[in-house]
């Protein structure tokens, strides 16, 4: 009886393979064919008959792609239309895979009065069609050679015939698939109604089964995933996936409709989908009927899978090579399917019938497809019932399988109530073994560091040990919330309460959105600084921002305040917006979960919910008021009493930091050992700056450490030689982004880099760092390769930009004009027949202006203002010796200064001032220079009495960014003014009257001298 049954089986099999092969290809016998390059439709009626496929001998010229009136001077051959051109034989010859070729048809019609429609299949791998020498369609850009651009996608084109005889031109090109190419699949004329029929009915085919298997997919993926059922069902969704992939990649092509992806990427796609279906057809099957399969079969040929699989990286006009080995995998998969569902039904497993038949209709549709891509084979010829019964067979077959094992699982209940309560002392005896060694650790370090045990160790040693303690005592915090997130189901949850500096996280959270929210919605934190509160920090951040968020995503245009008021012994935050407002009747409903109001004027989601419940587990309440058109106010009730001074002390007594006890670090830190560069950090928590400063000294650099924000600015002017700052966003007092946006209007990104650290993880933290004025973002906790690179980074990159400053300030000492030296020494000439005297005397300032005009050293950061005056002095000298009577110097310094300037601080001024300044009076020119010293600054003041400038020339003289013929004197002198504190420089102007220029400079004494 069994061998009955299996012969049965292989008979219907047999049948329908070859029944549905012959469903697929009917050839007619009367359907007009071309012969001679000819087709003759004259007796067809469009009208009322069915599209006719072109079908036949063709005119062909290889390599050339010609127009009609080029295309009788070629050598012209019949071909069959369609195949591959690999299998044209011209001249003996076989023509190559890969090449460029011009088809024509010349196609005889009797009337001329309705629109004709061309519809194209499989032409690879780019063509373009022409009727009449005017083009009506192309897929790609066909060229003589690889500089093509290929797209192989089905198309519809609409004409209208000028004659009965009709001239179809079709260029097509081919240089990266191995198989060869030229028109593979027919193309059809009809009229306009049945193109567009034919055009619908092959994309109805497509959609069909792209939907019915990608509904699979979601249904079988998300089942195994909610249920996390048999890891079959993962493989058959992955399968229906991958046979989704392959028919919208195959047929009409639909991905390249639905997505803006390269054709090139649309092959790897088909490549991808075909194997793939193999293997996670054969991985499907193998678990489902695993005791009648040999896990080494199916390993193997998963192993040539995968292998073949990484060969789709390969360029195309490789891995096309291989589309035989493909398919030969897939049929192989298929067949040894085949032979473990013919032992399952010989030995009467469960639902293996359903398999069988489910099977064959995928071993049909794979047949017609790969058939499609080789042959004139219509993929939507075959009516699209195989979705449908492979979905069929297969629902049926995991019910039966279901079914099954209903009354097995039923059996198992109890025995799975039981391992669940296991499972659950499983988890908390595993977390108290882990914790166990945790609290270990953490009493050895902390007895290491009393009084009596410490006595021995180095201060490095006690840092480190201090360190560990810390760090063990986070990750014990972390295990609590593992033990925590297992409770969550039963409705518990544990928050980390802690005075919690309000205005702190408000900044951040107005700071964040500030940047990347509504730039018409202003938002006005009105809470004070030390303004603290008990709750969690993190869930406080995460409530603040829903109800911020929402306000501004709710107010088109208008303002959000955010402030504070004490109730007793809660502080009441309040959360007020000037946007649409919520109705009346919609208030009780905003806070409920998943609830979505179609006609309120302002609609709230799970957010809102989560909130209220973070709210509740604080101790407080959350209310709003809202009136429509207005506004709406949130406000949140969270407990202000203090911890209890036992608590307290318990607490401190928990958590105290070893290191402040036994460890001399002390804030502001620094270290011992001076070294070329320094580093800034700010953070208020002392185990990262422990942290960072110890990762840093070994990289041989200065640090200087705060724990407040308002300490940077205190380091920086004492410190202006700082060329990294590292600062953390969320500080007590004074914010990151505060601390950045005040930094920036003193210096450029480029003349002190700011890496920001962070624990947040949105992408909103990184935008409003980077708008506030750092240059880099890291996320703690650190990496330390990744600091020590950028670190590494952001210092050369202030180390090009200084250098660039010098070699300007080098170019500055250099620019001396050739017609001033020319008339330098023509005053020379002159003198020596006049007055010796003089001539001699200008001599010696020429050389003494030249000699430091060409002195590089000057391009050091600070030079002896009595070296800048010598400079000057002689440039007036020479300018008085040729003028005589036009200028009048007068320079006034208050007392002896030793003290140091930069370099060309004052001589560009002055050079101005005497060559544009004074360059229209002849007599009576007066500059004069004043320096005096007030408290701690230098006041320098040059004016001169000459042709002055207008406002316009004021401003753009004063602008960052300056016109090229500017020169680089006033830029270079502003742009080094700004790295010093409190430096000035002003210049103002009134036409025909003169300029003055006002500089203040802080006192550095020269202690050289």
């Amino acid at each position: 009886m069994r061998k009955l049954l299996l012969l049965f089986i292989v008979i219907i099999s047999i049948f329908i393979i070859g029944g549905g092969s012959r469903l697929l290809k009917q050839p007619s016998t009367d359907a007009p064919k071309a012969v001679g390059g000819v087709i003759d439709l004259r007796q067809h009626d469009f009208h009322h008959n069915n599209p006719v496929k072109l079908d036949g001998e063709w005119d062909f010229v290889p390599d050339k792609l010609v127009n009609y009136s080029e295309f009788h001077s070629n050598d012209t051959y019949l071909v069959n239309v369609p195949s591959l051109w690999a299998n044209y034989d011209l001249n003996g010859e076989r023509y190559s895979a890969f090449g460029s070729g011009t088809y024509r048809l010349k196609i005889l019609i009797n009337s001329t009065e309705e629109i004709l429609g061309i519809k194209t299949g499989n032409i690879r791998m780019s063509n373009a069609i022409y009727i009449n020498e005017k083009r009506i369609g192309h897929s790609g850009k066909p060229a003589e050679d690889s500089t093509y651009v290929q797209e192989n996608v089905p198309y519809v084109a609409y004409f209208l015939p000028e004659s009965q005889e009709i001239e179809l031109i079709i260029h097509v090109a081919n240089f990266d698939y191995a198989s060869g190419g030229g028109i593979i699949g027919s193309i059809f004329i009809g009229d306009q109604e049945s193109i567009g029929k034919l055009r619908e009915n092959s994309l109805f085919y497509d959609l069909i089964t792209i939907a019915a298997f990608f509904t699979m997919f979601i249904y079988f993926a998300s089942s195994y995933f909610y249920a996390k059922l048999e890891i079959e069902q993962l493989y058959f969704s992955l399968f229906c996936f991958m046979i989704f992939l392959y028919s919208v990649s195959h047929g009409e092509k639909l991905l390249m409709s639905f997505l803006p992806i390269s054709y090139e990427l649309l092959i790897r796609i088909q490549i991808i989908s075909s194997i793939s279906t193999g293997i996670f057809m054969l991985l499907y099957f193998y678990h489902a009927l695993q005791q009648f399969a040999s896990k080494k079969i199916v390993l193997g040929l998963c192993m040539i899978g995968f292998i073949l699989l990484a060969t789709v990286p390969l360029p195309i006009s490789v891995s096309s090579y291989l589309q035989v080995v493909h398919s030969i995998y897939v049929f192989t998969n298929i067949l040894y399917i085949f032979y473990i569902q013919v032992i399952a039904i010989y030995k009467r497993s469960v639902g293996t019938r359903y398999l069988w038949l489910s099977s064959m209709a995928i071993l049909i549709y794979m047949i017609v497809a790969t058939l499609n891509l080789n042959i004139n084979l219509e993929l939507y010829s075959l009516p699209p019932l195989l979705p449908f019964i492979c979905l069929t067979t297969i629902s049926l077959y995991i019910s039966h399988r279901f079914t099954d094992s209903y009354l097995k699982k039923g059996r198992l209940t109890n025995a799975l109530l039981k391992v669940d309560k296991l499972k659950d002392e499983l988890l908390a005896k595993t977390s108290h073994e882990f914790r166990t060694p945790l609290h270990g650790v953490m009493a050895i370090s902390q007895s290491m560091l009393e009084p009596n045990e410490s006595s021995s160790l180095t201060v490095a040693q006690k840092e480190k040990i201090s360190l560990i303690f810390n760090i063990t005592e986070k990750l014990s915090h972390l295990v609590h919330d593992i033990l925590d997130f297992s409770k969550l189901k039963e409705g518990e949850l544990k928050l980390r309460i802690t005075n919690v500096d309000l205005y702190s996280v408000t900044h951040v959270i107005v700071e964040i959105l500030s940047y990347i929210g509504n730039k018409d919605v202003k938002i006005y934190n009105y809470i004070e600084r030390g303004k603290f509160v008990l709750a969690d920090e993190d869930r406080l951040r995460q409530i603040l921002y829903n109800l911020i968020e929402n306000a501004v995503k709710y107010t088109p245009q208008g303002k959000v305040e955010i402030s504070c008021h004490e109730e007793q012994e809660f502080l009441v935050i309040k959360v007020s917006d000037t946007g649409r407002g919520i109705a009346p009747e919609h208030l009780e409903m905003i806070f409920e979960p998943f609830h979505q109001l179609e006609k309120m004027s302002r609609g709230a989601g799970l957010g809102l919910n989560v909130t209220k419940e973070l709210v509740k587990l604080h101790g407080g309440d959350i209310t709003v008021y809202s009136v429509v058109g207005r506004g709406t106010t949130f406000l949140v009730k969270l407990p202000l009493k203090q911890l209890k001074k036992e608590q307290l002390d318990k607490h401190k007594k928990k958590n105290a930091i070893r290191a402040k006890e036994y460890s001399p670090v002390t804030f502001p830190y620094f270290t011992e050992e001076k070294a070329d560069k320094t580093i800034l950090i700010a953070d208020d928590d002392h185990i990262n700056l422990s942290v960072l400063i110890d990762i840093l000294k070994k990289e041989n650099y200065s640090i200087i450490a705060v724990d407040d924000g308002h300490h940077v600015f205190e380091q920086l002017t004492l410190h202006p030689d700082v060329d990294l700052l590292i600062l953390d966003i969320m500080m007590p007092n004074l914010s990151g982004y505060e601390v950045c946006q005040k930094i920036r209007k003193n210096y450029s990104s480029t003349e002190l880099p700011i890496l920001m650290l962070t624990a947040a993880i949105r992408p909103e933290d990184l935008i409003a760092a980077f708008q506030s004025g750092a240059n880099d973002f890291l996320h703690k906790p650190l990496d330390t390769a990744e600091l020590k690179t950028r670190v590494r980074n952001l210092i050369l990159l202030k180390d090009s930009a200084e250098t660039a400053i010098k070699m300007e300030t080098a170019f500055l000492q250099a620019q001396i004009k050739p017609h001033f030296i020319y008339n330098v020494l023509n005053s020379i000439l002159s003198l020596s027949y006049l007055d010796l005297d003089k001539a001699r005397s200008m001599i010696t300032d020429f050389a003494t202006f030249l000699r430091n005009s060409f002195s590089f050293e000057n391009t050091n950061s600070l030079i002896p203002l009595e070296k800048e005056l010598t400079l000057i002095q002689t440039y007036v000298n020479i300018h008085q010796m040729r003028y005589p009577e036009q200028l009048e110097w007068d320079v006034h310094i208050e007392e002896h200064l030793n003290i140091l300037i930069p370099p060309l601080l004052l001589q560009p001024i002055v050079e101005n001032a005497l060559f544009h300044g004074l360059k229209t009076k002849r007599v009576n020119g007066q500059v004069k220079m004043i320096i005096k010293k007030e408290l701690q600054m230098i006041d320098i003041e040059i004016k001169d009495n000459g042709v002055g400038m207008t406002q316009e020339l004021l401003e753009t003289l004063l602008m960052e960014e300056s016109a090229v013929d500017q020169g680089v004197g006033i830029r270079n002198i502003s742009k080094r003014l700004k790295k010093y504190n409190n430096a000035t420089f002003h210049i103002s102007s009134v036409v025909d009257e003169g300029t003055t220029v006002k500089i203040k400079f802080p006192l550095i004494l020269d202690e050289r001298r």
